[in-house]
């Protein structure tokens, strides 16, 4: 996202979001440095590296299905050009593909929860739990987009998952 269109503010706050867990990335990759604290500057809670990069992963996602919906949306509108209506349907697609890879990445973020809760650790679930308080501190569109469009349907899919698993 280092090309990123500073006139969006949830593509601004992503992008904030990214840079302080790379900031983390760095905390980790310094050998005898230990976060000080569970809590950086905005309140993101620390996670683990393997938590961070799937984070990560699911920023891109969030950034791919922001870009998809704007090009989807530019195709509806009533002053679009004749080429950008033949292209809807195409649009169209690449916005659902987009939305189910946003979806499967975070399935793995869930996973990664579930992982460390089995474990003993809250990293991941202190940071799903500030992702939604932010969303509502915010109040951004794009934050709840997230939530709605790939975490609330990747606790979906892993309920199903296992409930399928457990009844076999």
């Amino acid at each position: 996202m280092t090309k990123i269109n500073h006139n969006r503010p949830s593509l601004r706050l992503l992008d904030n979001y990214i840079r302080e867990l790379k900031s983390q990335q760095r905390q980790y990759s310094v050998p005898d440095a230990s976060p000080r604290s569970s809590v950086i500057n905005s309140g993101m809670p620390t996670v683990s590296e393997a938590a961070q990069a799937k984070i990560l992963n699911m920023f891109e996602k969030a950034d791919a299905y922001y870009r998809a919906f704007s090009n989807y949306l530019n195709s509806i509108l009533p002053k679009a050009e004749t080429s950008g209506r033949k292209k809807r349907a195409t649009l169209k697609e690449k916005l659902d593909e987009s939305k189910v890879s946003l979806t499967d990445s975070c399935v793995q973020i869930v996973l990664e929860a579930m992982r460390e809760k089995i474990e003993g650790k809250t990293g991941v679930i202190k940071w799903l739990e500030w992702l939604q308080s932010e969303a509502q501190r915010t109040n951004d569109y794009g934050l709840y987009d997230i939530l709605e469009i790939g975490v609330k349907p990747a606790f979906e899919k892993v309920e199903t998952a296992i409930a399928g698993s457990a009844l076999r």
